[in-house]
């Protein structure tokens, strides 16, 4: 890969990385197994995942060798000025959500997480994206003790700090995605999560309700763990990782990637959304403010018997046939 530039627009910091850092991770990416730049050499702060070799500016890219640009991010062309860097930052950005993404993420969330995430980038490296995942379980664990104390206003504080947990939870995999900071640990921590915080809320809604509502809630809990808990171990076994997406059930056996299995245009999808955790989360802080905490514990019902049934199927009628994908 041969990579072109004018002037020192290649060294102009863009989602907190030079151009020529992220264009050459990005080849890389793309299958590159070596990169040369005509530019001045600098020095980067990072070990790239491919040789990277200077060459004086104007040289002549090798004959047969692919050609692109060190200064061109997201489309936009780097100008060496503040205002086609911040477009360029911006269209960079808003490329970093999930194909797969659920409603609540596409239509509100994103318009929160991703300026979150922006403003992130700009700051120190050291603010990594596990930082964040940490830091939305520690919202999330304190929205359900609030909401433990039960009365509408503690709830509804509860229900607005569950969806900030929400948001935060597509920051750290944007900023991930932005800065190439992934990580076994990190994808393990992240769907660790959503799975603590979820059924601590509705333990905590459950403690407020009292009564019947408490060991309702507790039930739910206990199966979703019980589900989840399953699920991260056969993908484990299979795979060495978390990467709970690629978990199929026995009627997704024919799906070969998620962007499949999530599949905009099928009705499927969206039914499926209800169960999705931006989703729910949303309806939950809804269902705060409005002063309908029970919908917190009847829906986390309905999504641990949904689950709990599913689980059955498989292992009883297919006889725990694990069905795990590469993606």
């Amino acid at each position: 890969m041969f990579l072109q530039t004018t002037g020192d627009r290649h060294v102009q910091i863009v989602g907190g990385l030079t151009a020529l850092e992220r264009r050459v991770r990005e080849v890389a990416k793309q299958g590159a197994k070596r990169a040369i730049v005509a530019a001045a050499p600098v020095e980067l702060p990072r070990p790239l995942p491919i040789p990277l070799e200077f060459v004086p500016p104007g040289t002549a890219a090798p004959e047969g060798v692919r050609v692109e640009r060190a200064d061109v991010i997201a489309g936009v062309e780097l100008e060496g000025d503040e205002a086609s860097r911040q477009r360029a930052e911006w269209a960079l950005i808003r490329g970093m959500n999930k194909s797969y993404e659920g409603p609540v993420d596409a239509l509100i969330n994103w318009r929160f997480s991703m300026r979150i995430t922006r403003w992130l980038a700009r700051r120190s490296m050291k603010v990594t994206p596990n930082h964040v995942t940490v830091g939305a379980i520690l919202i999330g664990i304190a929205a359900a003790l609030i909401a433990s104390r039960g009365g509408w206003a503690m709830i509804a504080v509860a229900g607005v700090m569950l969806e900030i947990n929400s948001i935060l939870d597509s920051v750290d995999g944007e900023l991930a995605r932005l800065r190439y900071q992934y990580s076994k640990v990190g994808q393990a921590l992240d769907n660790l999560a959503d799975d603590i915080v979820d059924n601590v809320f509705i333990l905590g809604v459950g403690w407020a309700l009292g009564g019947v509502w408490w060991w309702l809630a507790l039930g739910a809990a206990c199966a979703r763990w019980f589900v989840s808990l399953t699920i991260y171990l056969a993908v484990w076994r299979k795979l060495g990782n978390a990467d709970v997406m690629a978990y199929r059930w026995w009627f997704e056996s024919d799906v070969a990637t998620v962007d499949e299995q999530f599949d905009p245009k099928a009705i499927t999808t969206w039914l499926r959304s209800l169960g999705r955790r931006d989703t729910y989360v949303f309806l939950w802080m809804l269902a705060c403010l409005a002063a309908l905490p029970y919908w917190v514990v009847c829906h986390g019902l309905v999504i641990a018997a949904t689950n709990m049934s599913l689980f059955l199927a498989q292992s009883t009628v297919f006889r725990a046939k694990a069905w795990v994908r590469r993606s």
